[in-house]
């Protein structure tokens, strides 16, 4: 079959394209031998791709869509940029559509399977990320007509399920159970140690926080943590890294007023290789972020040997088992409690040889394995209507 997969708005991997969960999903589809034809569409840069004997890869371009008003000679565009992804799968013959992330634009007519992680949007919608934009209410709205109208919609783990069967009404069956696969970059990864002595840090002297600065991400709680670590001499950096979205002013003021400037560093965007030693060389990744119900970061830290100490919301629990240590995301205390828990070796030990196997089974082999079953299964029902006649409505 001809297959199409939208990729989203991806932007040119330097580095952190690269972790992505999607060009993880297209290094490995890629090496796959298989009959079908997979043509990839994406916004971003062109020429990103090569195309290849059973791949083509094309770069969409955002357009703005006309309305026109009742009066003559009035037109009025649309902010919101558009593109006919509908009308070009049909134009490219495309018998069935996958989105690894969700597209909103346009309601899509050939038949799709969607991945969606999670629906955090919904169950937080306090946080100023998710609520501050007044187009959030008619984007959820589509997202609820895309998810919908899906075939088959993919998520990471029961939480996710559940989520979305509450949220946007869709029955069980529906909805499909894969776990999150680790990176492809993690196998052919490289140190940098110099972004260790850039920032006076050596191994184990510091605990690590990969997340970009959203409010949602609870740097803060890190903060205060760092506060009482200092004030029981209990010596240990905490260190962030990410793109700054809108929350990083007010944290480096909280810094600034709990006069914590020596026991925090603040990165900016990593690279793979710093990413790499930054990892390596930590004691523990601790993961406090309110949202979400998997992470990337946690399947990064365990590949490279570093405990992973996360938040105790069930998607986590769900996603990583007895591979990391839990804690209250909103309890600084426990948060230390549980990083003075490593001290013990069996303890630390333990999570790591859990995290080892857990890794084993979440490659992304396995999981396009998965995918390409599905689109398998698929293919006697696709079988029964034509890519080039107009059907009425039953």
């Amino acid at each position: 079959m001809r297959i199409g997969i939208y990729l989203g708005d991806i932007k040119k991997p330097a580095s952190v394209g690269d972790l992505t969960f999607e060009m993880s999903f297209v290094n490995e589809l890629l090496n796959q031998n298989t009959q079908h034809k997979f043509i990839f569409y994406y916004f971003g840069t062109k020429d990103l791709f090569k195309n290849k004997e059973n791949a083509e890869f094309v770069c969409l371009k955002y357009y703005k869509k006309p309305e026109i008003s009742l009066y003559p000679f009035h037109v009025k565009t649309y902010k919101t940029p558009f593109c006919s992804l509908n009308h070009r799968m049909k134009k490219d013959n495309v018998n069935v559509a996958w989105f690894l992330v969700p597209y909103l634009h346009e309601h899509i007519e050939i038949p799709y399977f969607a991945t969606i992680r999670d629906v955090s949007h919904r169950i937080l919608p306090h946080f100023p990320e998710f609520s501050s934009n007044r187009i959030l209410e008619k984007m959820d709205k589509k997202l609820n007509l895309f998810l919908t109208s899906a075939t088959q919609i993919m998520t990471c783990n029961e939480v996710a399920k559940n989520d979305i069967k509450t949220l946007y009404d869709v029955i069980d069956e529906k909805i499909t159970v894969i776990s999150l696969p680790y990176p492809t970059w993690l196998d052919n990864s490289e140190d940098d140690i110099q972004i260790l002595s850039d920032n006076n840090l050596s191994k184990n002297n510091y605990i690590f926080y990969p997340a970009q600065f959203w409010a949602h991400k609870n740097h803060m709680r890190l903060i205060i943590a760092a506060q009482l670590m200092k004030e029981n001499n209990i010596n240990l950096k905490v260190v962030f890294s990410g793109f700054d979205r809108g929350n990083k002013k007010y944290l480096l003021e909280q810094v600034e007023k709990h006069d914590l400037k020596e026991e925090i560093v603040f990165l900016d965007y990593v690279n793979q290789k710093e990413l790499c030693s930054l990892y390596k060389n930590a004691l523990a990744m601790v993961y406090p972020c309110l949202a979400g119900v998997d992470s990337i970061a946690a399947l990064e830290a365990l590949y490279f040997n570093c405990p992973v100490l996360i938040s105790d919301h069930l998607g986590y629990n769900q996603q990583l088992k007895q591979s990391a240590l839990y804690f209250n995301p909103l309890d600084e205390i426990d948060i230390v409690d549980k990083i003075q828990m490593l001290n013990d070796l069996s303890v630390k030990d333990d999570i790591l040889s859990n995290g080892k196997l857990l890794i084993k089974e979440n490659t992304c082999k396995k999981y396009v394995d998965k995918f390409l079953n599905i689109i398998d299964n698929f293919y006697l029902t696709r079988q029964c209507w034509s890519l080039k006649e107009s059907y009425k409505d039953r």
